[in-house]
């Protein structure tokens, strides 16, 4: 499996990720795995339960709902087999503790960039000792790595996980300029270094998935070829994502799930919902806040509730006590909440830059960035229209039934079949190419019989003889 000769499915694919814990990695791996393709998972900080420390562990965070056992839940997965893990936990932790635990959200974004780099050197020497027949990096993490493979003749493949990050720059200074109460919130001070290698990234990249047809469009729009783009959106989990039915002189309840930053263009639904004063109705935002809450601070009224972030493995009650799901965002791949949400019979209104699966009028209704009064407007409409809302809650659950994790495996699966496939084809084409001394003998030939089959072949001009000499010598 590990040796550097054999064909693509014998020596696997390796994905990596500098976290150990994002959902889409995960099922990634667990579709090659099923594949019979997954030859290495290469994270940050993974967690295995059953080890003699992770039993240890378990023992003393178990129940106790504590940060420490948000994260150590979210860092493992039952079907990635523990012995297809190799993890380099140090530089995580490192951002992990910052971030989660003592609550640096600075000093955390300033050690990312850092864990990134250093995550990829390892991965690199990962790439040197294993040679897989491919290599899948997250985006920002797989520079080296990439360059690296390419020198080793290991296809790369980038997983994109959100728009051009040149798209992403210019929305989020616009919205700095708009909104300066909200800059805090936004990641559009990207340094010149990072953008120039995420760009490098999806250059070196042979091959990149990513979740929709508009965030492809954002890469075509920057340059990348649109024939190595490989769309493959997102699912949920429809078991535990599921519809339940609301009981009458229940709140309407709007529920938006994700980061509380202008990115996710918060401050247009927060004044949307404000203006519209309806009764029995409250807004619910569930996510960690981004930045220092100066542009939210003034919404909190009674019926705009903001919920801190929430375990992954609990958050689906937040969906079944919610009438209708809004995300406004403006730079995305594709939203996770959204499925979710669908999944649990929730119309959905969503921006064209979610990059969803929301059909408009469907299963809810797409609405253009930035725009308070078409997000009113829907609001009010699915508020009032109760027939309208439970029709798009039978649609939504429907559309969840046909993104689901077990047809994104399958995708992936195909994907990288058909990228060693083509890689395969590849090197046997340059096994059976002529060397270049071979090419030239044969040019020599072609150019010598022409003049031989001459009707005067007398007069032998002294370029043509002076290839017949050389022949000679060849033919020695």
């Amino acid at each position: 499996m590990n040796g550097a000769n054999g064909n693509g499915r014998e020596r696997g694919v390796m994905v990596t990720n500098p976290g150990g814990g994002q959902m889409r990695t995960f099922e990634t791996a667990i579709g090659l795995q099923q594949a019979g393709l997954l030859q290495l998972f290469v994270a940050g900080f993974y967690f295995k339960p059953e080890s003699v420390w992770g039993r240890a562990v378990r023992w003393f965070v178990e129940g106790s709902g504590t940060r420490l056992e948000s994260l150590l839940r979210g860092r493992c997965h039952p079907e990635i087999p523990p012995e297809r893990v190799l993890s380099f936990p140090q530089a995580d932790l490192a951002y992990q503790c910052l971030g989660r635990i003592a609550r640096m959200p600075k000093a955390a974004s300033r050690v990312v960039l850092w864990r990134n780099q250093w995550f990829d050197r390892r991965v690199v020497r990962t790439l040197e000792d294993r040679r897989p027949a491919a290599v899948m990096c997250f985006d920002g993490t797989g520079l080296h790595a990439f360059e690296r493979a390419r020198e080793l003749g290991i296809l790369s493949v980038l997983d994109q996980c959100t728009s051009h990050i040149k798209t992403g720059v210019r929305l989020m200074r616009e919205e700095a300029e708009r909104h300066p109460e909200w800059a805090d919130s936004l990641p559009w001070k990207n340094s010149a270094l990072q953008v120039e290698r995420c760009c490098k990234e999806l250059e070196v990249a042979d091959a990149v998935m990513i979740s929709s047809e508009y965030a492809k469009q954002t890469l075509v729009d920057n340059g990348v070829a649109a024939d190595k783009i490989f769309v493959n959106p997102m699912a949920a989990n429809i078991s535990r994502f599921e519809p339940r039915a609301q009981n009458p002189g229940e709140p309407f309840r709007v529920l938006f799930v994700g980061q509380i930053s202008q990115r996710k263009g918060i401050k247009y639904l927060l004044e949307a919902f404000q203006k519209l004063h309806l009764p029995n109705a409250e807004l619910v935002l569930v996510g960690g806040l981004v930045g220092s809450g100066a542009g939210l601070r003034p919404y909190l009224l009674n019926n705009i509730r903001h919920v801190p972030s929430i375990a992954f493995l609990d958050l689906h009650p937040y969906y079944q006590f919610a009438s209708i799901f809004v995300m406004p965002s403006l730079h995305e791949s594709g939203v996770l909440a959204i499925h979710e949400a669908l999944a649990s019979g929730l119309p959905v209104i969503a921006t064209p830059n979610c990059g969803s699966i929301v059909r408009d009028g469907i299963e809810g209704f797409i609405v253009p960035i930035r725009d308070v009064d078409a997000l009113q407007e829907k609001i009010l409409l699915l508020y009032e229209n109760h027939a309208l809302r439970g029709e798009m809650s039978c649609r939504a659950r429907k559309r969840a039934e046909e993104f689901t994790w077990a047809a994104y495996r399958q995708r992936v699966a195909q994907i990288f079949n058909q990228l060693l496939a083509g890689k395969e084809r590849g090197l046997r084409m340059q096994t059976t190419m002529k060397s270049p001394g071979e090419m030239q003998r044969e040019f020599f030939a072609r150019t010598v019989a022409t003049y031989d089959a001459a009707p005067v072949h007398a007069a032998v001009p002294r370029p043509v003889a002076a290839f017949q000499n050389r022949w000679a010598r060849w033919q020695e």
